[in-house]
This record gives structure tokens, C-alpha cells and sequence, in this order.
């Protein structure tokens, strides 16, 4: 019992790791573009083709106001980065300040479950 019990919180230590590494590199990544434009690709959205299989799943009707969608909300991400782009410096590091509390956290909890496992374990006298 003990050894799933660490197997577990070994695997879910492993996925919230891989989450908040990919997190801060996306961070780190956008920080580093400024959110261009050009890097978001805001102008070319408009021109994307649209893919065979999308077609097939969604009506006409639907695919034009998405697509107008997703192009006002990445210019609105645009005019945005006036205030993200200073904040961009201290949020990575600051992933991994919660990353690191949240671990803690979860090797807190795989330790009493230990214990309880340990106290449930023995023999009645």
C-alpha cells in the first residue's frame, strides 16, 4: 500500500512538473516575442485555410464569425501587452514558487497517508 501510495503521488509530482515547466516556457516565450503581432500571427489568421475535415464537422455559417472571434480577441491580446508584458518578467519565477508549495503540499499529504497506512498496517495485539 505504501508503495502506490508514493507511486501515485510519484506520477502526479511528474505531471504537475511537466505542467509548470510548459507553462513557464510559454511564459518565458511570450515574454521574449513582446507579443508581436507578426509572432501571434493576428494578421494571418485572417488568411488560414480552412482545413477538410473542419469543414465536414462544422456548418459553413460557423467557421467565418469563429475565425472573426479569435482575430478580435488576439488584437485585444495585442493591445494588452502595454500592462502583461512588464508583468511577464516575475511570473515565471513565480510558477515556480507555487509549483514548489503545491510539491510540498503533495509530499505532505503522500506522508500521512504513510502513517495511516503504517497505523492501519499492524497487527492486533
Amino acid at each position: 500500500m505504501k508503495l502506490l501510495i508514493w507511486g501515485i503521488t510519484g506520477f502526479f509530482a511528474l505531471l504537475w512538473t511537466g505542467a509548470a515547466s510548459m507553462l513557464a516556457a510559454a511564459v518565458n516565450w511570450l515574454a521574449a516575442s513582446s507579443a508581436d503581432p507578426e509572432i501571434l500571427g493576428v494578421q494571418a489568421m485572417a488568411q488560414w485555410p480552412l482545413p477538410d475535415w473542419l469543414a465536414a464537422w462544422m456548418p459553413p455559417g460557423v467557421i467565418d464569425p469563429l475565425k472573426a472571434s479569435i482575430s478580435e480577441l488576439m488584437d485585444s491580446v495585442v493591445t494588452a501587452t502595454s500592462w502583461i508584458v512588464p508583468m511577464l518578467g516575475w511570473l515565471s519565477p513565480l510558477i515556480w514558487v507555487i509549483w514548489g508549495v503545491v510539491l510540498v503540499l503533495m509530499l505532505v499529504l503522500a506522508g500521512g497517508f504513510h502513517i495511516l497506512s503504517a497505523r492501519n498496517s499492524r497487527p492486533a495485539a
